[in-house]
């Protein structure tokens, strides 16, 4: 058995994105890769099954109102993801990636385990020279009248005003993709901090405000990724090798981007022909997806 374990999840409408991702993840070596189904049409479980994949249907790890949930399984993931050694046991390292994101460079990938080997837990910052704003505030003359922030919005809905005044300004650590060892002991802080945040907020955020916590907060110290790691198209288009046939981040070094995350790209999502301006190492510009487009 491989040491290493990607998990995903999806449901009907992002199980096309989730094949798009498994189909990114056939090169690596000493991987395998699972699923926390939250609601996938019978075709795609015999997809993945018949590629003997590894499929589970996720519970709801914290306990919930109906009426918060509404019957949103897929949510199911805002909280499982931080579980997956109980759903899916015997690994020493696991990869979670949500089913938007794809994989573009395997080496630079490896970070994730380089990460989770060194401090128990390897995530990215949402911040980096490419996605300079971390702040939106609103002023009258010479004075701020409205400052916001997603740490802000989601920690004072979660837990309170003060707190999110408090981390206002630092930033925000996606959920969409980390990494942990199984000897990570932090992670019950981390399941902790889950259940503080479900409490009043939205459901959607609630893991971005655990991990806030977490390590802000309760001074859990995680591996910083850098952005290139998990690159959100949404803050800023990366570039193109030619040379290498691989996306790369939009300033030099140009560093290969190891995921490929559509976050906030609705359009992106939904409809694989949808083509950008993408400027090249060469300097030129060509009409190219943000798809994986070896299964397109």
């Amino acid at each position: 058995m491989p040491k290493n374990l990607i998990v995903s999840t999806a449901d009907k409408n992002y199980e096309i994105l989730l094949k798009e991702l498994y189909k990114s993840q056939k090169n690596l070596t000493n991987y395998d890769f699972a699923i926390l189904d939250c609601g996938m049409s019978e075709s795609s479980k015999a997809f993945f099954r018949d590629d003997n994949v590894q499929i589970k249907i996720p519970k709801w790890e914290v306990e919930l109102p109906s009426l918060k949930i509404r019957g949103r399984d897929y949510l199911k993931s805002s909280f499982s993801k931080f579980y997956m050694q109980e759903y899916f046991p015997c690994y020493e390292n696991y990869i979670w990636l949500d089913s938007d994101t794809w994989i573009n460079c395997e080496k630079t990938f490896e970070m994730y385990i380089h990460g989770a080997n060194e401090k128990g837990f390897a995530i990215c910052p949402q911040i980096d020279r490419a996605s300079p704003r971390l702040i939106n505030i609103k002023w009258f003359y010479n004075f701020p009248i409205k400052v916001n922030s997603i740490n802000y919005k989601n920690l004072s809905r979660s837990v309170s005003r003060k707190l999110g005044r408090k981390y206002a300004g630092y930033f925000t650590l996606n959920g969409g993709c980390f990494s942990y060892n199984s000897k990570f002991k932090d992670i019950e802080v981390l399941r902790k901090n889950l259940k503080i945040a479900s409490r009043k907020g939205r459901i959607f955020g609630t893991d971005q405000v655990a991990l806030a916590i977490t390590t802000f907060e309760d001074g859990i110290e995680f591996e910083m990724l850098p952005s290139y790691c998990n690159w959100i198209c949404e803050h800023h288009l990366p570039k193109f090798c030619e040379k290498r046939k691989i996306f790369v981040e939009p300033y030099v070094p140009h560093h290969n981007i190891a995921i490929i995350h559509l976050a906030g790209l609705d359009d992106e999502r939904q409809h694989d022909h949808i083509k950008h301006d993408i400027i090249t190492l060469n300097k030129n510009v060509i009409k190219k997806s943000l798809r994986f487009e070896k299964l397109i």
